[in-house]
């Protein structure tokens, strides 16, 4: 199987997969006993596959753009695993900051960024070497970061310091420090790269930045926790998606200026992370009760979950190589 497109632990921006046959969960579980596995699931036939085994506390995962590699972030560890997606093995773990907590890939696939909210840092790794670089400062507790479409910024969310930093890729040195909302915990950038949407976990909000301003716009409240959010482009018009509580809520792009919000739709389980199948129309939601749920957004509805595993923490989707 070849990965093509993943949303772990902080929100990372996601693209839909129309082809998407396949679902990696972390496992999570808790502090006191962690969980040390990431779930495959058969999108097909709804169906768990045998746990693979990460190390401590699996809390995000990100792909390469031809889906060859997946980077999964073992948090209480404090490295980052690499997986061999057609034969699901490991091919390096990589030592990052204190407590990596989430990981994006740019769009090339020579780099993954993982977030360490321990030490306030963000580690490039080269996918090529499979070496890490030179830490970049990144706030207080960078908890998220997404990457934009260019390729040439990634916005890192400051869980402590209620603030998103951009990183200028090209240079690999900190940049512009943007106050957003209280405990950022979740980001995503839009397709034409102009806009990161932030999930404001202790404001119950969503924050707009104009990435070329440097400007935060007004809060659009969604509701109580934000956990995480994603960028559709289903029908051709941009919305972010946001896992909030039991449903998830549709921000559509050109109305968060407005204030506007959509109506929520019911997942029926505590939403901690979501992917985007069929164009944007179908999502994949991990719930911290330990299952996935599929829930045609077009419709409103949800279908029928299965159990993957102990508080899953992200899911990444993956397609068959062609």
């Amino acid at each position: 199987m070849a990965l093509v497109a993943s949303a772990c632990g902080g929100g990372s921006g996601l693209a839909a997969t129309p082809g998407a046959t396949e679902a990696y969960v972390c496992n999570f579980a808790f502090t006191a006993l962690p969980g040390t596995t990431v779930t495959p699931v058969d999108l097909v036939s709804h169906t768990a596959g045998q746990r693979l085994r990460i190390g401590s506390l699996p809390s995000a995962a990100a792909a390469t753009p031809d889906g060859r590699r997946l980077v999964v972030t073992a948090q209480g560890d404090d490295v980052a695993v690499v997986l061999d997606t057609a034969t699901d093995t490991s091919v390096a773990r990589i030592g990052t900051g204190v407590e990596p907590d989430a990981v994006a890939v740019t769009p090339d696939g020579s780099t993954a960024l993982v977030a360490n909210l321990g030490s306030g840092t963000v580690t490039p790794i080269d996918l090529r070497t499979l070496r890490a670089g030179r830490a970049i400062a990144a706030g207080q507790q960078p908890d998220a970061v997404a990457v934009t479409p260019d390729g040439t910024t990634a916005v890192v969310a400051d869980l402590a310091g209620n603030a998103v930093t951009l990183i200028d890729l090209r240079t690999m040195t900190t940049g512009a420090r943007i106050p957003v909302g209280d405990e950022p915990d979740a980001v995503a950038v839009t397709p034409d790269g102009v806009t990161a949407l932030v999930a404001d976990l202790g404001d119950g909000t969503v924050t707009p930045v104009d990435l070329a301003s440097g400007r935060a716009g007004r809060p659009l409240p969604v509701g109580p926790g934000p956990r995480a959010v994603v960028v559709s482009d289903a029908g051709g018009s941009p919305t972010a998606w946001v896992a909030v509580g039991t449903s998830l809520v549709p921000v559509p792009v050109g109305d968060v200026a407005a204030g506007r919000a959509g109506p929520p739709v019911a997942v029926g389980h505590v939403a901690e992370d979501l992917a985007l199948t069929d164009h944007g129309r179908q999502a994949w939601v991990a719930g911290l009760d330990g299952t996935l749920t599929p829930v045609d957004l077009t419709s409103g509805r949800a279908g029928h979950a299965l159990h993957v595993g102990g508080r899953p923490s992200a899911v990444a989707v993956a397609v068959s190589p062609s």
